[in-house]
């Protein structure tokens, strides 16, 4: 009798035990996949700009209820960009890349600009090398907090070929005149989380005001990889306004979910160009030394 009351205690808890871990299997299956937050850490030698699987998981080919990278990009442009900007946040470090760009400045489109781009996240560094068509200086580099003057954010700059008969560095305020009319934006906005922020930043701010004009255009290409294409439109009134341009087309990398391509326009037909900023070759969490972003690293 005792031994057939036990047995019946034992097949009763596992039957309970069994219960439980179904019903936490159901739990984990309902759960979002979005929603877990957790991603793969990029390794360097899956991170080279002609495939990356370990950022595959960043765009997963189907969401909840079956939708599609394409279809939550159409529902939710403004979350999408979020998410993107979240798993940046947990697997990018640093990289380099190729950047290209092209901008107006006081009603003039200037030449095209290409340059070698070394970046760290943390802390926040740069460092540009001109390979075509430099301006005033042919390297740059500045780190954040690292230089300092009359509680000004300086830059390194190595000046053109001429003037380094005289001088091999000159440091200048990232937030200055020259820095101002050399560019549309100061190299502290450098990088690829800075213009995903970017172009979220103006998208809430136009939700808010209630003219959002933000939307999926589709899928693109830009230098041999497919993207996501988004088009936003603002009330632009001109340099200096509100609004930093009237229609921007956004091409988000559809592998690493990172802008590779913007291009500013001051008219809807997308004619008077604004900027153009293409970033190509990259390559993510290549553990840049910190020799890198030092006066000496770059033999000043």
């Amino acid at each position: 009798m005792i031994e057939t009351q036990n047995c019946r205690r034992q097949g009763r808890r596992l039957k309970i035990v069994v219960c439980l871990i179904l019903l936490a299997g159901l739990l984990i299956h309902l759960r979002e996949p979005w929603a877990r937050k957790t991603y793969p850490t990029a390794s360097a030698s899956a991170t080279s700009s002609s495939g990356n699987a370990a950022f595959a998981a960043l765009a997963p080919e189907h969401t909840h209820l079956g939708e599609s990278l394409e279809e939550r990009a159409a529902r939710d442009p403004i979350h999408f960009f979020e998410d993107a900007i979240e798993y940046y946040d947990s697997a990018v470090r640093d990289y380099t890349c190729v950047f290209t760009k092209q901008e107006r400045i006081g009603g003039k489109l200037g030449p095209e600009q290409v340059t070698n781009a070394m970046f760290r996240e943390k802390p926040f560094s740069v460092r540009l090398e001109w390979t075509k068509n430099a301006d005033k200086c042919d390297r740059v580099l500045y780190v954040a907090d690292r230089w300092i003057e009359n509680n000004q954010p300086m830059a390194v700059v190595e000046p053109g070929a001429i003037a380094r008969l005289f001088v091999s560095h000159v440091m200048r305020p990232i937030h200055g005149k020259d820095a101002m009319r050399s560019s549309r934006r100061t190299i502290d906005q450098f990088g690829l989380r800075n213009t995903l922020c970017l172009a979220l930043k103006y998208a809430k701010l136009s939700k808010e005001r209630g003219i959002l004009d933000f939307e999926y255009k589709g899928r693109g290409d830009v230098n041999g990889r497919e993207t996501l294409l988004f088009e936003r439109h603002l009330p632009y009134a001109g340099e200096g306004g509100d609004w930093p341009d009237r229609v921007l087309l956004i091409h988000i990398d559809k592998e690493m979910l990172v802008p590779v391509l913007c291009l500013c326009y001051a008219d809807d037909e997308q004619q008077v160009l604004l900027g153009k900023y293409m970033t190509t070759d990259i390559r993510l969490n290549v553990n840049l030394p910190d020799s890198v972003f030092t006066k000496e690293g770059m033999g000043l």
